[in-house]
């Protein structure tokens, strides 16, 4: 069906005019609500009730400027859910409207194709001449009688598109009414709420934060391949300052109350080293010490800052001289792309040779084999597969509350 003339795709506006009503209405009575508890409060401040005793004498001390606060607030709701009611008023006409126009601009439409349909098999057709009568100057008689048919069909197409356009202008004019409507409640909400309800400094910071988290999980993703499939200290290294970065900002966010135990738990995880746990087969203080080390990607040690900076420093010499592509950068990256060391560190370790050194050493050996790669390895995945979740979840919202008159129809 074709637009409106004003340019509107002709359909029953979105919303559940009930549930806004009704939710306008308790916003109202909440403001209401918190105006008179305001006044409560300033009136036992002031001393403007009979009662006495050390229980008015604490509120009295903790009231200070809540009441003012309050009022604010409740200032703020009650015109808020004034001007959703209204709105919610005007949906509810504007959707029974519409719910009768909708169907008769759909009939005439529908008788419009018809028409149209019957003009064009009438306008193509060629009417027969008399055979063998000798042409004379002039429309024949079949030729008048089929520009009369046209000119009916014509006719026909016409009036019913006439009507079309009749019944799409009714529609116009109740999309106007609600499009009134709902610029009158976001103008009066925003006054409402003008100057009030702002993000702190904190506020912003969790926004910052959470898109860092977002980033670092999805560059974890990456790494946890390039491990598997590269390897090397370099990648070593960047897996890990990514993993404590992660673990820092979970931290955070769960002081702030913005992260759970479940993502704590997947942080933790992440910085946990498991292959390293082999290393504890030479004694505890030892062990320790390379657990740690590798915690942190092999920078923990003078040793191992040694390596990671040649590895960067000599790359471009070693991807040359292996004549690049990928066994050139994988040299390059002083990891190995054979088959043997490929498994190797999907079991935890950096190449076979480790494997095979780890197992030899009994049950740590075992047990860190057993247990698998790096943690960050382990726990970016499942980290990503909750990213992607609340990125799906966020995204459906967004289609189904993506503008003001959607946030408007959602507050039921």
């Amino acid at each position: 069906m074709e637009h409106s003339p004003a340019g509107h795709e002709i359909s029953v506006v979105f919303g559940n005019a009930g549930g806004i009503i009704e939710r306008g209405r308790e916003i109202e009575s909440l403001g209401a609500q918190m105006i008179g508890a305001a006044g409560v409060l300033r009136a036992i401040a002031d001393g403007g009730v009979a009662q006495q005793g050390l229980s008015i004498e604490k509120i009295t001390e903790v009231i200070g400027e809540i009441d003012e606060e309050l009022k604010l607030a409740g200032e703020r709701y009650a015109p808020s859910g004034s001007a959703l009611v209204a709105y919610g008023s005007v949906l509810d006409r504007v959707q029974d409207a519409m719910r009768l126009i909708v169907p008769r601009c759909q009939d005439a439409w529908d008788d419009y194709v018809a028409a149209r349909g019957g003009f064009e098999s009438v306008d193509h057709a060629r009417p027969s001449g008399s055979p063998g009568a000798e042409s004379a100057p002039g429309p024949t008689p079949e030729q008048l009688e089929h520009q009369q048919e046209i000119a009916a069909a014509r006719g026909r197409m016409e009036d019913a598109y006439d009507d079309f356009v009749t019944e799409a202008a009714r529609y116009d004019t109740e999309y106007e009414s609600w499009e009134a409507a709902f610029e009158a409640a976001s103008d009066g909400i925003r006054e409402a709420t003008s100057g009030g309800i702002e993000d702190g400094f904190w506020d912003d910071v969790d926004g910052i934060v959470a898109d860092v988290l977002v980033v670092l999980q999805w560059a974890g993703i990456v790494l946890a391949v390039l491990a598997f499939v590269i390897g090397g200290p370099i990648i070593a290294a960047l897996g890990a300052i990514a993993a404590l970065a992660v673990l820092a900002l979970t931290i955070y966010q769960k002081s702030r109350g913005d992260a759970g135990w479940l993502e704590l738990g997947l942080a933790i995880v992440g910085v946990t080293p498991f292959g390293s746990l082999a290393k504890f087969s030479g004694g505890f203080k030892p062990g320790a010490l390379g657990f740690l080390d590798d915690m942190v990607g092999g920078l923990g040690t003078s040793a191992g800052r040694v390596t990671v900076r040649a590895a960067i420093r000599e790359f471009p010499d070693a991807f040359a001289a292996a004549g690049g592509g990928f066994r050139g950068f994988t040299g390059a990256m002083r990891g190995s792309a054979a088959f043997d060391d490929v498994v190797a560190r999907i079991m935890g370790m950096g190449d076979n040779a480790q494997l095979t050194e780890a197992m030899g050493r009994g049950g740590w050996g075992i047990a860190g084999t057993v247990l698998g790669h790096h943690g960050w390895v382990v726990n970016s995945p499942a980290a990503v597969v909750m990213t992607t979740y609340d990125w799906v979840s966020g995204f459906g919202d967004d289609q189904q509350v993506e503008t003001w008159e959607r946030q408007l129809a959602a507050a039921s």
